[in-house]
């Protein structure tokens, strides 16, 4: 996973020297090497499957910012980014990967209610996002993006992450 800003948001080099990313789109940049570091299960995101979805609470400020991520392809599929809408959080099982910000956290319980036992790898950046399930989380330590990863919720969402994954990020088991 690549963590220096301009690189990991796949922003052409002329951009980059313009301004710097923002954080959410670095978080976009995380969000799509996250996907290539998970493997879902086969009932999940079957072989034949050519996308998978990133999904994002409706009000979110990454909107934006994921829209930047819609169409690149990994590990051979096609990225789709689809918003939910309020009150429609049982459509987050049809995702694969579910973004939560901040903005969202009174949604927290009820939406993590709606995923329990489905494979949903479920990112967030609050803080008690691992505490309440949440697979992984954003934080920010001296200035630097980093996360964090909640192995049991990974495990309880059948959800296999590599070992690269992991050593770049903080393992807390809830």
């Amino acid at each position: 996973i690549v963590v220096v800003a301009g690189a990991a948001t796949g922003l052409p080099r002329d951009a980059q020297a313009q301004s710097p990313p923002s954080e959410y789109e670095i978080k976009a940049a995380f969000l799509y090497n996250f996907v290539k570091f998970v493997d879902w299960p086969s009932q999940a995101l079957p072989e034949t499957s050519d996308t998978v979805t990133v999904c994002v609470l409706s009000d979110d400020p990454s909107w934006g910012a994921l829209e930047s991520i819609r169409g690149k392809t990994v590990k051979g599929r096609r990225l789709s980014i689809r918003r939910i809408e309020p009150l429609k959080e049982k459509e987050a099982q049809s995702c694969h990967v579910l973004f939560m910000s901040s903005s969202e956290e009174k949604r927290l319980p009820e939406v993590m209610q709606h995923l329990h036992g489905s494979s949903v790898l479920t990112v967030g950046e609050m803080e008690r996002f691992i505490q309440s399930g949440g697979i992984i989380n954003f934080v920010i330590e001296k200035n630097k993006i980093r996360f964090e990863i909640n192995l049991t919720g990974a495990e309880q969402a059948r959800l296999k992450l590599s070992s690269q994954l992991l050593s770049l990020a903080k393992v807390v088991r809830q």
